[in-house]
């Protein structure tokens, strides 16, 4: 399957073997979300489809439904056949032969989620980078949590950020909103939802104390990153 007119030919035969109007909408689906991932050089798999549709809010098809029908099967599988994914010169070694069909089915799936990961992560990362005023690189190679490369220039955040991040702390703003601090969390007052989790709290009361200290810095002439 080299052509887009073979491809096409394969989708209008598997349509005409499809034997209800449910099946042929979730074959469209699939050629969509063939179409999709062959262009993010994602593997075409039951799994990376089901993926396709709960980002794009589609209702399915589901990776099982997907196994369990001979015509939508067939079409991913040729779909699949054809397709050309780019080496990961990052691979140290083959995946060995796994002799037991159960095992290695389970492998396969934990590769397909492996790679479908790295690809989410990739996009994350390129949509990130595209936002200023965020240092994607060094979050990822600290974390959130970790400490800053570079303690001698802090991040001066902006007037409107800083009080924007304060209020997050106002017990009366937070009541007034509905919300209110339960064990450390951000929660709703009515339903219990957490908002943020202890670890985003600690974050950002950290962004916080990094943005006073460039403050205080710059006020004894010293000089920051703001973050508007």
């Amino acid at each position: 399957m080299k052509s887009a007119e073979n491809i096409q030919a394969i989708f209008d035969q598997c349509m005409a073997e499809s034997t209800n109007l449910r099946q042929r909408r979730s074959l469209m689906t699939i050629h969509k979300a063939c179409e999709y991932l062959a262009n993010e050089n994602v593997e075409i798999t039951p799994g990376s489809v089901e993926r396709y549709c709960i980002e794009h809010d589609l209702k399915g098809p589901k990776a099982q439904s997907i196994r369990n029908s001979p015509v939508l099967k067939r079409y991913l599988d040729l779909r699949k056949s054809g397709q050309v994914i780019k080496a990961n010169t990052s691979a140290s070694r083959p995946t060995p032969l796994i002799p037991d069909e159960t095992l290695r089915a389970y492998v396969n799936l934990l590769i397909e989620e492996r790679d479908q990961a790295r690809a989410d992560k990739a996009r994350i990362v390129k949509g990130l980078r595209s936002i200023p005023g965020i240092p994607v690189d060094d979050l990822i190679r600290i974390g959130f949590d970790g400490v800053a490369s570079t303690p001698s220039e802090p991040v001066r955040l902006s007037p409107i950020l800083t009080e924007a991040l304060t209020r997050l702390f106002d017990d009366h703003i937070l009541s007034d909103c509905g919300l209110t601090m339960r064990q450390n969390r951000l929660v709703s007052a009515l339903t219990r939802n957490v908002l943020f989790a202890k670890e985003h709290l600690d974050a950002i009361q950290k962004l916080l104390e990094s943005g006073k200290l460039a403050l205080a810095q710059l006020d004894s002439g010293a000089q920051g990153t703001e973050l508007t």
